[in-house]
């Protein structure tokens, strides 16, 4: 039980660079971790961000006296879980004897996401502990992103950019035409326009991101594929709007878009390489929005200049920035943004508040947001 003395203590359940901005916040000053991860969204120059963190605890309205346990590895875990006033956790386990441990001292759990199948929810019912989810503001972010590069890849849009910017003449004075208003179809003879509900968006990966990607695309009416290791509960597939699994191959021979939503590691380096970018329709799409080593760049470079594929859309590459030298600079049908589907780092700052805001109302006696578990009684 906590003592009225003890601080509130946020334990986060694994080492991640969004729980060291919300540590931050928690104790009102920068740490070197947190400085880090200052440093890699917002560069040298983050006093603003800075001021932002750690103001906003006050802000919130949380008590004073905080502390924050950033755990390390299972065994750091299991060491915090009685100290636990409340658990922030992303992908770690949480067990049954995680949760026995914090039975009566913890009052949230708080799922930095959407999905809660790392979290035991019968065993939290069952020792009194609340548990929350969150739908991320960068997820949103990234399925707005995917979707626009899914949408320009259809229209077209590089063409068609480029078609009315070749109409300049610099040897022309500008100015405004005042002649009569006159229409003309299509005038730039723009080609290979797709009307997305006559297509297939296959998915590679299906989780936060990606879900909130295929009910968009279900809405524009597309028939939606997605292969993951362990298959969604058909109720879960409803909920995206009726997604279909199938087997890589079948993805990659069925699809007219593939986008790709799987993190990046060994068993995934280099995986849309020759073999599966062969597999793929002849004159389909990939976009890439998860982590540039997951497609050999080469590769691709081959099946881009081949006609294999008719484009691609690239918001992340193996090497960032993209070097200079970067043969898939020279082609016309890739459509480049720079690693920006996440948004902006401000965007970060948001996400560690909504975590904070919600300890805030359970601080305050009011309900949390986004409750998956309520406690029993």
């Amino acid at each position: 039980m906590m003592n009225a003395k003890d601080p509130v203590r946020i334990v986060f359940s694994e080492e991640d660079t969004l729980f060291r901005l919300m540590e931050m916040a928690i104790i009102r000053n920068k740490t070197p971790e947190g400085e880090k991860t200052l440093n890699y969204f917002f560069g040298p120059d983050h006093s603003a961000a800075l001021q932002v963190l750690t103001t906003m605890a006050d802000r919130l309205g949380l008590p004073g006296a905080m502390q924050s346990i950033v755990c390390a590895d299972d065994a750091a875990l299991a060491q915090a879980m009685p100290l636990a006033d409340f658990l922030v956790t992303e992908t770690t386990t949480i067990t049954r004897e995680h949760l026995r441990a914090s039975a009566g001292r913890t009052k949230l759990i708080q799922k930095f996401g959407r999905d809660c199948r790392n979290i035991d929810l019968a065993a939290a019912r069952d020792a009194g502990i609340r548990v929350a989810n969150l739908v991320r503001f960068s997820s949103l972010s990234s399925a707005d992103h995917i979707t626009a590069l899914l949408l320009a890849l259809a229209r077209n849009l590089l063409s068609a950019h480029r078609a009315v910017l070749a109409r300049r003449d610099p040897a022309l004075k500008p100015q405004f035409e005042k002649a009569p208003p006159r229409n003309k179809f299509n005038w730039g003879s723009i080609r290979n326009i797709r009307v997305l509900a006559e297509h297939t968006l296959g998915l590679i990966g299906l989780g936060e991101n990606s879900g909130e990607v295929a009910k968009r695309a279900r809405l524009f009416g597309m028939r939606v594929l997605y292969y993951k290791r362990q298959r969604l509960s058909a109720e879960e597939e409803t909920a995206l709007g009726g997604v279909q699994y199938v087997d890589f191959d079948g993805l990659l021979a069925q699809s007219d878009f593939v986008s790709i939503h799987v993190p990046y590691g060994k068993q995934t380096e280099k995986m849309i390489g020759v073999e599966a970018l062969g597999k793929m329709k002849r004159g389909a799409y990939l976009i890439n929005a998860a982590r540039g080593g997951i497609v050999d760049e080469e590769a691709l470079y081959q099946a881009l200049k081949s006609g294999q594929l008719a484009g691609a859309a690239l918001d992340v590459y193996r090497y960032e920035p993209v070097p200079p030298d970067c043969p898939l600079l020279e082609l016309d049908n890739v459509l480049w943004t720079p690693h920006i589907s996440g948004g902006e780092p401000e965007f970060m700052l948001r996400e560690a508040e909504d975590v904070l805001a919600n300890i805030a109302r359970v601080l305050r006696g009011d309900a949390p947001t986004g409750l998956v578990s309520a406690h029993k009684g």
